[in-house]
Formats: structure tokens, C-alpha cells, sequence
């Protein structure tokens, strides 16, 4: 077997423990690549070392990149603030409007409904020959509240949907916005760079 081949195993065994949250031992190295104790020991030192090595390079950089970087994660950090806020602000504002619509239209087929009834009540004592047709207008008015309680379930089903909807977008910019923090605290402050 290539010795490059060992060593190859014997890196990705120790990626693979540490990608799954345990640390990389000589033991636990030569048991997944299958290596020898030699070869787990010598070539699980040059990967500790390789990674060492990669993140000292990643933490001196230099002022002026480190400076732009620092820049570049503030109008990151901006914009996703100001994108969310308007997301959210849209959404908020057609969720006030469809919810005003709403009233209005429960209120309007409310007083529909209650001025049909008096109208109905007032002719049937006054004609009582027109009983049956007053029936078939209340029969009617019936329909229009069940529909107005139809249209109303729907359109309580709209703002659920919406207030979800403002939920998911909360929870979005909240993870936004935690994600560019994790990465502005991954940038080394200019203290740490000198």
C-alpha cells in the first residue's frame, strides 16, 4: 500500500471523527482508516499540523483586507436588515389592509342583514297575502350570511396564512441576522491582527 494512500486514509478518518463531533485519537484513527499504530501516529501529526498551519494563514490577515472585510460585513449585515424590515413592513401593511377590508365587509353584510330582516318582519304584518314570497326573501338573505360566512372563514384563513407568513419572515431575519454575526465574529478585530 502507497504511503500516500495511508495518509489519505488516515486524514479523512480524522475529518470524519471530528465532522461528527469526537476527537481524532490515535486509537480511534487507526480503527476507522485501518492503519497501523506507526502510520496513525505519524500521519495523524501532519493533519493536526496542516490544520494548524491553515488556521494561523486565515488569522493573519492583513490590515487593509481585514479592514475591507470588516466593510464588506457591515453593508452585508445592512442590507439583509433593511430587506427583512421591508419584507416584514410589506407584509404587515397587507395584512392590516386585508384585515380592514374585512370589517368592513362583516359589517356592511351585518347591517345588510339585519336591515333585509326588519324589512321582511315589517312586510310580513303588513301583507300577509306576500307570506311566501317574504319566505323566499328570507330564504335568500340566508344564503348571503352563509356565504358571508364562508367568505369570512376564508378570509380568516387568509390572515392565518399571512400571520405565518409575517412569522416565517420574522424567524428568516432572525437567522440572517445571527448568521452575519457568526461571520462578523469570525473576523479577527485589528487588535488581534497586529
Amino acid at each position: 500500500m502507497s504511503e500516500t494512500s495511508v495518509e489519505a486514509r488516515v486524514h479523512a478518518a480524522a475529518e470524519e471523527i471530528e465532522r461528527e463531533g469526537g476527537k481524532p485519537t490515535v486509537v480511534t484513527v487507526r480503527a476507522r482508516a485501518g492503519v497501523n499504530n506507526g502510520d496513525a501516529t505519524r500521519f495523524l501529526r501532519t493533519w493536526r499540523e496542516g490544520k494548524l498551519a491553515a488556521s494561523e494563514s486565515i488569522a493573519s490577515l492583513p490590515p487593509s483586507l481585514f479592514e475591507q472585510t470588516q466593510r464588506v460585513a457591515g453593508l452585508m449585515w445592512a442590507e439583509a436588515s433593511q430587506l427583512a424590515s421591508a419584507s416584514h413592513a410589506a407584509i404587515e401593511r397587507e395584512w392590516h389592509e386585508q384585515k380592514a377590508l374585512q370589517e368592513r365587509e362583516i359589517a356592511e353584510l351585518v347591517e345588510s342583514l339585519d336591515a333585509t330582516e326588519r324589512a321582511a318582519t315589517m312586510a310580513a304584518e303588513a301583507h300577509a297575502a306576500a307570506k311566501a314570497a317574504l319566505e323566499a326573501e328570507i330564504e335568500a338573505t340566508r344564503a348571503e350570511r352563509a356565504q358571508a360566512v364562508a367568505e369570512l372563514e376564508e378570509k380568516n384563513r387568509v390572515i392565518a396564512e399571512l400571520e405565518k407568513q409575517i412569522i416565517e419572515e420574522r424567524a428568516a431575519a432572525e437567522a440572517n441576522r445571527n448568521t452575519i454575526e457568526a461571520l462578523v465574529s469570525r473576523i479577527p478585530s485589528a487588535d488581534e491582527t497586529e
